[in-house]
Order: C-alpha cells, then sequence, then structure tokens
C-alpha cells in the first residue's frame, strides 16, 4: 500500500503501572506525510518524570553506531548522532490528539 503504521498498544511506565496504560502510532505515508497518533495518554506527558522516562516526541535524521562495550566484551554501546531535530511541544500531546508532518515540495 500507500501507509506503514506502527502502534503500540497498552504500555505502561516501568514503576508507574498504577498512572494507567498508553497506546500511539506513527504512520508513514507514501507521500511522505508523517502522522503521529496519541490514542490513550493517560497523563499529561510534563507530568512524567523525565530522569526515569525521558520522553522525546517529534524527528530528527540521525544515525547509530554500535561500538564494542569496552567493560562487557559481548555487549556493545549505542551511540545516536542527530544532525537535525523538530520536537513537539508535549504540553499539547493528549489523548485522541494527532500531529501531521507535510514534507516540502523540494
Amino acid at each position: 500500500g500507500t501507509v506503514f503504521v506502527v502502534q503500540w498498544d497498552k504500555v505502561y511506565l516501568q514503576g508507574k503501572e498504577d498512572m494507567g496504560s498508553f497506546t500511539f502510532q506513527a504512520a508513514l505515508h507514501s507521500s511522505g506525510r508523517i502522522v503521529f497518533g496519541y490514542k490513550e495518554i493517560p497523563v499529561p506527558v510534563l507530568q512524567i518524570s523525565a530522569s526515569q522516562h525521558p520522553v522525546k516526541a517529534g524527528l530528527s535524521d540521525a544515525f547509530m553506531v554500535l561500538n564494542p562495550s569496552p567493560d562487557v566484551p559481548e555487549s556493545r554501546r549505542r551511540t545516536i548522532y542527530e544532525y537535525h531535530r523538530v520536537e513537539l511541544d508535549t504540553s499539547r500531546i493528549s489523548s485522541l490528539s494527532a500531529v501531521e508532518f507535510t514534507p516540502l515540495p523540494s
């Protein structure tokens, strides 16, 4: 088709299961549009502890490098290098909301 959708159902914050579950999705359209849909957001995103559960919402172009970890030979350390970032205002994310990114004509 024309769209690829990934949905996360009933996601709980570790150690904060009593807050309720989150359900949200990302839709990538063949036209270049990207839509983030938020079905269930049980608490305002700004009330989520940034130290325990850092929240990032938006788009970025980046790449990831896996390097061997010096401490544990079998594991790898993930490093993400970002070029640009467009962040959403997390205070505006709520249940039954959506954000649409449309590509420039170029």
